[in-house]
């Protein structure tokens, strides 16, 4: 993102199949311990930024507590028109059974683009038992420049929720770096979940000018301008043990 636009939205070229193979090796090295359908959005918070039409972004992440039994999970998420974000997540690896998770989202103006909205809702699936209940949600943005700020309510059955967070975005090596944090009510608003961290698209903002290189190397070359990488750590206010994640985007254009 340069000025206003998120970071998801600075487009890569198409990948070659190399690249889709590589994510799939990815998809199979990280693993972690929990995680929900997740819309685009700060770390544990969904915002106002949605995909762009016609871009694809297969997603894998992991989170690393200590004692905690290891999960893998992958995902999707896509714009099919204009404003609105469809994806789908699973859990691949797991003592139980992944079921997959669905989630969508339409994001709209409300002044220029300074103020966003967006409703939607994450975590519809067949087994209510192993993923909870579908998380409903509304929120906006305010862009004042310097970085954003982002609120939004989430009426989930037993799980009713508010949230709030903050993003800037940086330059750093040519490549954009946005630092984010947030904060969101769990347990039915008794207890919150706080968390801070980083994205960072690994793609030249320049586009970088060294000579297109054709073939293998061509496409070896290209990967990493494809490839967004996140991390962040999360910290509950029950004392609980705080929790790292470490997730892989890959992006696509058709």
């Amino acid at each position: 993102m340069k000025s206003t636009k998120h970071p998801r939205s600075s487009i890569v070229p198409r990948p070659s199949a190399i690249g889709i193979l590589l994510l799939a090796v990815l998809c199979i090295l990280f693993v972690g311990r929990s995680a929900w359908s997740r819309p685009s959005g700060l770390n544990n918070i969904p915002t106002t930024d949605i995909v762009p039409e016609r871009v694809l972004v297969l997603q894998t992440w992991g989170n690393f507590a200590g004692g905690e039994h290891p999960q893998q999970f992958i995902g999707f998420k896509y714009g099919p028109f204009k404003n609105v974000e469809a994806g789908i997540d699973w859990k691949a690896n797991d003592i139980t059974h992944g079921h997959a998770t669905l989630q969508a989202k339409y994001a709209f103006d409300i002044k220029d683009d300074m103020w966003k909205g967006v409703i939607g809702f994450a975590n519809l699936s067949d087994n209510r038992e192993h993923n909870g209940y579908v998380f409903p949600y509304a929120a906006t943005s305010l862009n004042l420049k310097v970085f954003r700020l982002h609120f939004g309510y989430a009426p989930q059955a037993h799980n009713e929720a508010f949230f709030a967070g903050i993003d800037k975005m940086v330059s750093l090596f040519d490549r954009n770096l946005q630092l984010k944090a947030d904060g969101r009510h769990i347990n039915d608003k008794e207890d919150v979940l706080f968390s801070a961290g980083f994205l960072y698209e690994l793609g030249t903002r320049t586009g970088g000018s060294e000579t297109p290189q054709s073939g293998l190397s061509g496409a070896l070359a290209n990967i990493p301008k494809n490839l967004v990488v996140e991390g962040w750590v999360s910290k509950p206010s029950t004392g609980d043990k705080e929790v790292y994640t470490l997730q892989l985007d890959y992006v696509i254009r058709f």
